[in-house]
């Protein structure tokens, strides 16, 4: 449901960020509108959004990449579209450190805006409905996920955790089932190395 969906907007340039919030707000969103990285770290604790729109060049000492590592830190969860007028690769590396899951270019126009956020949430959807499915898993089952996310074949797995190798595969066969899962291909290495990521 829209109306359950929280966006935070980091824009200092207020007709901009005025008129993204006016696009949001007539699609249902939940907004809250701030001009400074300072503003943005109280709004974020109180407002809690699961998205932030957040310009990369601010005034200030702080720039949005700076806000982005901030709410990586504390909230992991909440993920970040980047505007930006630059595309310069200095700034793209060092904004696609911070994981943001889109780029929304200026000058955008209202269409742009609406895919980059169904895109967005669509995308947090299916992340919050795979930690609920990872919550079904035992300590054992997670540790193992995790290792296969880092491509650990079943028998390095087994070697490590020191079980047998028929035991790793007996677990991934387990973990695919409540992922729900294809069991007889790589959709568990595809799913942990996408899930285990940022």
């Amino acid at each position: 449901m829209i109306k359950n969906k929280k966006i935070l907007i980091l824009e200092d340039e207020l007709i901009v960020g005025l008129d993204l919030q006016e696009i949001l707000i007539q699609e249902g969103y939940k907004t809250n509108l701030v001009h400074s990285f300072d503003e943005g770290m109280l709004e974020i604790t109180t407002f809690q959004p699961q998205l932030v729109l957040c310009d990369i060049n601010l005034n200030g000492k702080a720039n949005g990449i700076d806000f982005a590592k901030e709410v990586n830190k504390i909230y992991p969860f909440t993920e970040v579209i980047y505007i930006t007028s630059y595309t310069s690769v200095k700034y793209t590396e060092e904004a696609d450190e911070t994981h943001p899951i889109n780029y929304i270019v200026k000058p955008w126009n209202e269409e742009q805006i609406k895919v980059a956020i169904r895109i967005a949430f669509k995308y947090i959807d299916s992340k919050k409905e795979n930690m609920n499915l990872m919550s079904e898993l035992s300590h054992s089952e997670y540790r193992i996920l995790s290792m296969i996310a880092e491509q650990k074949t079943s028998k390095i797995i087994g070697e490590e955790l020191f079980i047998s190798e028929k035991t790793v595969r007996n677990h991934r066969y387990n973990i695919s089932k409540k992922l729900n899962l294809d069991t007889n291909n790589n959709s568990l290495l595809k799913w942990a190395i996408a899930n285990f990521s940022k």
